[in-house]
């Protein structure tokens, strides 16, 4: 212990600045590579993860297209009646030319559903010994050939569409030798199955696609069906078809293969049972295919960067922990000299601050080398008398209102506590204040659900507690008016529901006592304009606010539903929308509801009539205060010796009601067709 007394001050100097300033760039270096490769890693695995996204996007859009060949096929076999074999070989050969990723396109129909001439084409091409029609334009063997449809009787590709009347994608199977996958979609006509209309897409075009892919250096990707069955691989083929992701039988890689059997994405890290390295495989699902892409990247390659950042970062470092270490050597010599006046000079300030004399400093005008110690004790000077003057500033502005104000001083000892007493009080208070504002905006946006969190002591306990109670009582009245109108609401739906319920019924019952087909059709009308009134009150009564119900998209559900219920023929009728964004109360939107059905109803009767492409449009603004409604047509026209308001028909009739009930007006344009207008203030 007295040999380090004897030490000299030199000798100290240079030990402690020159050890501190290693120890400090040696810490702030490791801290450094250790942030930095970090946050590299993290951008190689988000980077490989985008791509193996990318990729999977991709391919799931071009299943996406594949099955929308489908669908195309099975809805234009739907759509005609008068096609002939022919001319559905033709369309099949057609869509295999101008799509030539596809292996094959075909229909195939139930006995005699197409034509009913079978017996006809027994054993002709496209067709077998039973002269089904089940023509495959395919290209097995290389050229495009027409050949029938083989194991329609077992296999999945027909066997599934027709138990479920729905789209199917299959799993991998072999046919004819060839690995394919097939879109099949259901033709259905008047609600009943009679066959399908599918292509087949051969997953060798999806393996040379995908082993085409590289990443960094060696990576590679390959896909598997979500059975983990292997789809494509970029070397081994005999794989394809054979092998599942299970049968590696390495823990990991079976982890990965469950992941994408419940169709999700992630990765994981594992040794390539090819070439044993260690690698990340990242896994993303094609949604549309039931299939995922894999993408291998061995992990070595992508954290290749990173390894060689860490190695410039240490080198970086060490260059500059050397010169750290000079300069610090440079310095600490510097500090040799007496500093004999500077210790006379902290003497007399110490009897001047014993004195309560805090304003006396030290002199600053010495050397250069010990210029820090007077500048250090007027720092000490400055810290005493800076929390007296701060703690008078900060109470003058919380007398002024201002409690955001904060000491800012960094003290310690009984003048932090100081510092610290006032900022908790100036705290509290702003807090208070705060809460209970919010607890108060949210009361005036309507929002009784945001309670007093703070409620402090005293005079504020009385102050936030009285907002408590205040907020509370609110929320239960705004909750028993709720209450109030969902048992509203309930009724109405209810008297309106069982009265067209009612309606509907009698209107059944009447149609069966007439024999003309004119007007039972006429009795069948009435009861799907009250089924689609039914259809108006159901969409109104399940909207969540009875006093603003998105009015405008109710509008577009209803004229599509009643395009499907008149079957309208898209060759002879186009339907045109422009509806503004509208919310309306309940008691305004369901007579204005029945109004659109009736008026688009009636349209859907006349807007064709006249030989031309006929049209309907349905236009709803508002502006000004001012609702305006027009429902019209291009057909024959409103007769010009009837007063539509005077009519016998039991819709307008019914419109004119409505419309005065919701103190409307309704006037007739009968310029080029017909074309109702409802105003509503």
């Amino acid at each position: 212990m007295m040999e380090w007394k004897n030490k000299s001050l030199k000798f100290k100097l240079i030990l402690y600045i020159v050890t501190g300033t290693l120890l400090v760039l040696a810490t702030s270096t490791v801290m450094t590579i250790s942030t930095v490769t970090t946050q590299e890693e993290e951008l190689a695995y988000k980077q490989s993860i985008e791509m193996a996204r990318n990729y999977a996007n991709e391919f799931n859009g071009d299943m996406k297209t594949n099955r929308g060949i489908a669908k195309t096929i099975a809805v234009s076999m739907s759509s005609y009646d008068s096609m002939s074999r022919e001319e559905a070989n033709n369309m099949l050969y057609n869509l295999l030319v101008e799509h030539p990723h596809l292996l094959g396109t075909y229909i195939a129909y139930e006995p005699d559903a197409f034509d009913g001439n079978d017996n006809l084409y027994v054993n002709s091409q496209g067709h077998d010994s039973t002269g089904r029609f089940i023509p495959y334009w395919n290209k097995i063997t290389g050229p495009i050939t027409l050949d029938p449809l083989l194991n329609y009787d077992t296999l999945d590709y027909y066997q599934l569409p027709k138990k479920t009347e729905s789209e199917v994608l299959t799993e991998p199977y072999y046919y004819e030798g060839v690995f394919i996958v097939s879109y099949v979609s259901p033709i259905m006509k008047n609600g009943e199955f009679i066959g399908i209309g599918g292509v087949d897409v051969s997953l060798n075009y999806l393996d040379e696609e995908i082993s085409e892919v590289k990443a960094f250096d060696t990576g590679y990707a390959f896909m598997t069906g979500n059975t983990g069955i292997l789809v494509s691989h970029p070397t081994n083929k005999d794989w394809i078809g054979e092998k599942t992701l299970y049968d590696f039988g390495i823990e990991e890689v079976s982890k990965a293969a469950d992941d994408i059997g419940d169709g999700k994405s992630g990765h994981v890290e594992t040794i390539d049972p090819i070439t044993g390295e260690k690698i990340v495989m990242f896994y993303e699902p094609i949604r549309t295919g039931n299939f995922s892409f894999i993408l291998v990247i061995p992990k070595e390659e992508m954290l290749a960067g990173i390894t060689t950042l860490s190695n410039k970062l240490l080198q970086i470092s060490f260059a500059a922990i050397i010169f750290m270490a000079g300069i610090s050597y440079l310095i600490a010599l510097s500090f040799t000299k007496p500093i004999k006046e500077i210790v006379r000079d902290f003497k007399s300030i110490s009897k001047d601050a014993v004195m309560g004399k805090l304003g006396s400093r030290a002199e600053t005008d010495v050397e250069t080398d010990f210029r820090e110690i007077p500048m250090g004790l007027n720092e000490i000077l400055d810290a005493v008398t800076a929390p007296i003057h701060d703690t008078i500033r900060l109470t003058n502005a919380l007398a002024k209102g201002e409690l955001g104000e904060r000491s800012h001083l960094d003290v310690h000892g009984e003048f932090r506590q100081l510092a610290n007493t006032l900022d908790n009080f100036a705290e509290l208070l702003d807090i208070i204040i705060k809460d209970s504002n919010q607890v108060l905006t949210a009361v005036q946006n309507n929002d009784f659900s945001r309670r007093v969190k703070v409620y402090g002591d005293g005079d504020f306990l009385i102050l936030t507690e009285g907002i408590e109670k205040t907020r509370a009582t609110l929320s239960r009245m705004i909750d028993e008016r709720k209450k109030i109108e969902e048992i509203r609401k309930k009724e109405i739906h209810h008297r309106i529901k069982n009265n067209l319920q009612v309606i509907s019924s009698l209107l059944d019952l009447e149609s069966d006592k007439f024999e003309d087909k004119y007007v039972i059709e006429a009795f069948r009308e009435s009861q799907n304009r009250v089924i689609s009134m039914a259809l108006v009150h159901e969409e109104l009564y399940r909207s969540q606010d009875m006093e603003s119900i998105d009015f405008s998209d109710y509008l577009m559900k209803l004229v599509n539903e009643l395009s499907y219920s008149y079957a309208i023929n898209k060759e002879n009728i186009q339907v045109k929308l422009d509806i503004d964004p509208t919310f309306l109360d309940m008691d305004t939107a369901i007579p204005l509801g029945m109004i659109v059905n009736e008026l688009v109803s009636n349209s859907f009767k006349h807007a064709f009539k006249n030989g031309k492409i006929g049209e309907i449009y349905v236009h709803l603004s508002i502006k000004d205060g001012s609702l305006t409604l027009i429902v019209g047509d291009n057909g024959v026209g409103f007769p010009e010796n009837i007063n539509f308001k005077e009519t016998d028909s039991l819709g307008l009739q019914l419109v004119t009601t409505l419309t005065s009930q919701i103190d409307g007006i309704i006037e007739l344009d009968r310029n080029k067709g017909t074309k109702f207008r409802i105003i509503l203030k």
